[in-house]
């Protein structure tokens, strides 16, 4: 029952916050690009910051064994990350949009690599169902990046 709560709670979390900061601030109707933009913020925040920096091995892990200086990548992705839940909010929306859609395109194949071998990922013990989500979630994220960042006339920025 609790996997179920956190489960509702972080789908329905972004959106009923959205429409309680479009009811205080009285700013118009409610967009669902803004959800967009909102989890999108989230995930790049949260990831970026907790996986990527502060627990930099399982995304390391990701990385095929080839690639030189692995730690220094994670770390250098998680900043990437973190300046676009930033950067969708501002009036360069618009071009972040895209870049994190090339982002998630480049980075696909590092998703995949997990994927397919998942005794690599220390995490995958823990979360079995993470991995084989991970891939076509892609596909939600760059939907996410479009549509959360195209009408940029009408967007609220903080920029």
């Amino acid at each position: 029952m609790p996997k179920l709560l956190i489960a509702i709670a972080i789908i329905l979390g972004p959106i009923l916050l959205v429409a309680l900061v479009n009811a205080v601030r009285s700013s118009g109707p409610f967009r669902w690009a803004d959800v967009a933009k909102l989890y999108l913020t989230l995930l790049f925040g949260f990831f970026g910051l907790y996986a990527h920096i502060l627990h930099p091995a399982a995304v390391v892990a990701l990385i095929p064994p080839a690639f030189p200086l692995r730690t220094v990548l994670s770390y250098a992705s998680g900043a990437v990350e973190l300046a676009f839940a930033v950067l969708i909010w501002t009036r360069w929306a618009p071009i972040t949009g895209w870049v994190i859609i090339a982002y998630l395109a480049l980075v696909l194949p590092f998703n995949i690599y997990g994927w397919t071998v998942p005794t690599n990922v220390p995490s995958y013990v823990n979360a079995p169902n993470y991995l084989w989500m991970r891939v076509p979630l892609q596909a939600v994220f760059i939907a996410f990046a479009y549509f959360g960042t195209r009408d940029g006339k009408r967007s609220r920025t903080l920029v």
